[in-house]
């Protein structure tokens, strides 16, 4: 468990921006659906933002609202982060989810919506990571649960996640640069 967070138990971890376009509506209703069957799991959402109070009252009709805690920003969410059962992104969209590079860098699991643009490219195409389609609660749960109850190999995932950390080495991006340059 986390202490400098004072985070106690098994848990999952999302630290993502309290809002629409980061679909925690998918994802509260996913942990909902899995709670169901370990009801001793918690979900810790870490993160800000104006929608954060739409989610709080959201989650607390859901049957698993006890084990759903709203943490807030964080200035360092690393913590929380690597003491969870796995990282969660369940965005509709992404850039650059530089979250899924910074849980690999603390040795974990990500489990990400396969949106747009990011969470593919950074995951490996589903080799240091797992990736379910966005807004797809039952394949999230199924995730949640197969990670919870080791029936796929988070160990590979996340050694393959953590050797491929070095292609966001700045040095790395500076050869790259100078290679298109010249």
């Amino acid at each position: 468990a986390c202490e400098k967070c004072e985070v106690r138990g098994e848990y999952f971890c999302s630290v993502a921006r309290m809002s629409y376009d980061k679909d925690i509506w998918t994802l509260l209703n996913a942990f909902d659906l899995f709670w169901t069957m370990h009801k001793s799991v918690k979900l810790f959402l870490v993160g800000g933002g104006d929608k954060r109070d739409v989610f709080e009252k959201y989650a607390s009709n859901l049957a698993s609202r006890k084990n759903i805690v709203f943490v807030g920003a964080q200035k360092n969410p690393y913590p929380y982060v690597a003491g969870a059962v796995a990282h969660i992104l369940s965005s509709y969209g992404e850039g650059l989810p530089t979250v899924l590079i910074e849980a690999s860098a603390v040795g974990k699991l990500n489990i990400a919506s396969n949106c747009k643009y990011g969470p593919r490219e950074i995951l490996l195409d589903g080799r240091g990571g797992l990736l379910f389609e966005p807004g797809d609660v039952r394949a999230l749960a199924k995730h949640m649960t197969d990670v919870y109850n080791n029936t796929v190999d988070v160990k590979k995932m996340i050694a393959e996640s953590t050797k491929a950390l070095k292609r966001f080495d700045s040095k790395e991006i500076i050869k790259e640069i100078k290679s298109l340059i010249s």
